[in-house]
């Protein structure tokens, strides 16, 4: 019998991307409080309108506090909060990107403008007052004011835990991607400025023959058939989640690889779904690293 982690019922909500993430969908606390803390910011200026901005940058207060802190942007990219170096409000951002050219303000704006009016951006940014870099997760969430006017409200935190829902939704915007530019796809989920690397996670490309079309951070397997790889413990994890796939349409799987840059194996999660793309059954995953 395989031994898929294939938990459909529980995670039946996030497999559609264009659904509102759930509080109740996440496991670790340290994502519940930062979507919590986002989502007071936005009750504050749709109650009392852009008289909280002044609340979002005092000091020591529950809005700005250690490397926490509230933004606001208007949906033109107009910066109007923020905290750490208030020189910069007044100041458009939407052409901002990280260090990787990632465009990071595009994708609040992206994330704002969807039909949830909220969503995740992760990035690599550096602390307040830092010059190094970090992976920073970022929760955007709409807001509109007594006066109409819409906003752009987020707050982030650095090297947090991925969430399996990060996973799901990464996947299912790769298929997404796929059913409309094809296997031309491939080229901008190699990139690093892609919202498909984040962390140690990343798109892989495999048809229902195991041949590899597509791996991110391993690209020497592109072109070769993984059918019999086998991870560190000797599991055919690869034949496991193709003959799942049979009969599901997608499904976790827990085996030993390693993480990128690395030789180690380590204990990963992944999470992997068929689509058809011009006729050919594929199967699209990405996974994370528990520890």
């Amino acid at each position: 019998m395989i031994k898929m982690l294939c938990i459909l019922a529980l995670f039946m909500a996030p497999l559609t991307s264009c659904l509102a993430y759930n509080i109740k969908g996440y496991e670790y606390e340290e994502t519940k409080e930062l979507t919590r803390f986002v989502g007071a910011a936005v009750l504050e200026i749709e109650e009392n309108g852009e008289a909280a901005f002044f609340q979002f940058r005092e000091k020591d207060s529950r809005w700005l506090h250690d490397t926490s802190y509230i933004f606001v942007w208007g949906l033109d990219g107009m910066r109007y909060v923020y905290p750490p170096d208030p020189s910069g409000e007044g100041k458009n951002m939407l052409n901002l990107k990280d260090i990787d050219g990632k465009p990071i303000g595009k994708m609040f704006v992206e994330q704002t403008e969807s039909k949830t009016g909220e969503g995740w951006v992760h990035y690599r940014w550096p602390k307040p007052g830092g010059k190094i870099p970090f992976w920073k997760s970022t929760f955007i969430k709409r807001a509109k004011a007594p006066s109409g006017k819409i906003y752009l409200v987020g707050s982030g935190k650095y090297n947090m835990r991925c969430e399996k829902i990060f996973i799901v939704h990464m996947v299912n915007q790769a298929i997404s991607l796929l059913e409309k530019k094809e296997l031309g796809a491939l080229d901008i989920m190699r990139s690093r400025s892609s919202e498909f690397i984040f962390q140690n996670s990343y798109i892989f490309v495999k048809d229902d023959e195991g041949n590899e079309l597509f791996n991110a951070a391993f690209p020497k397997l592109e072109g070769t058939n993984v059918l019999n790889l086998q991870d560190a413990e000797g599991k055919y994890f690869v034949q496991e989640v193709i003959n799942t796939l049979r009969f599901e349409d997608d499904c976790w799987v827990k085996y030993m690889w390693p993480k990128p840059g690395k030789t180690e194996p380590s204990e990963k999660l992944a999470y992997e779904k068929k689509v058809s793309v011009d006729g050919r059954i594929l199967i699209v995953g990405a996974g994370y690293y528990p520890e």
